[in-house]
């Protein structure tokens, strides 16, 4: 098992699919910065810092997506690792304080729930399997296309997995608006 996870594939993957999330994530909140400043207000982030602290999630995310395809891979898998904890750390305290506001995950709405947090632990899991060292052998053409392969893979059921919170979501508020 612990060949399997630090084989340099397994590395690749992580890496390349942590960098494709943080990617997607940094440019969906570029693209709406007003959206994540709201976001923040929701999760009690003062007024006077909202837009500076926008700004910095955006830039440390795509520095994070930037970094993992980098010679600097573990720094990358660092700052994945600890932004994926913030934002666990951020959606928990919500949680606990029983407020119900939008994850600022980026995309349609999705409210807070501890299915998210376990989801970023499990990603931070990925995170320190990208941070692994390995003889990085010379590679065969038949590696990049498994490596591609499995990002997609990554992404079609992170999108999916989504998917269906965002349904389960709009139906737990119909059932108690009633409306169903």
């Amino acid at each position: 098992m612990a060949t399997l996870l630090n084989h340099p594939l397994s590395i690749l993957i992580a890496a390349s699919s942590l960098a494709v999330l943080f990617a997607h994530a940094a440019l969906l909140k570029a693209g709406d910065r007003d959206l994540l400043i709201h976001h923040l207000a929701g999760y009690g982030i003062p007024a006077g810092i909202r837009i500076g602290i926008a700004y910095a999630v955006i830039t440390l995310e795509g520095l994070t997506a930037t970094a993992l395809l980098s010679p600097w891979r573990d720094s990358g898998a660092f700052l994945a690792a600890t932004l994926l904890g913030i934002y666990a750390l951020a959606m928990g305290l919500q949680l606990v304080q029983h407020r119900a506001i939008d994850c600022g995950c980026g995309g349609n709405a999705l409210p807070v729930s501890w299915v998210l947090v376990g989801r970023n632990v499990l990603l931070m899991a990925l995170a320190w399997i990208a941070s692994q060292t390995a003889e990085m052998q010379e590679l065969m053409w038949v590696d990049f296309w498994v490596v591609i392969a499995a990002v997609l893979l990554m992404v079609v059921l992170y999108s999916a997995i989504h998917q269906v919170l965002m349904q389960q979501a709009m139906l737990r508020q119909r059932l108690f608006s009633g409306s169903l």
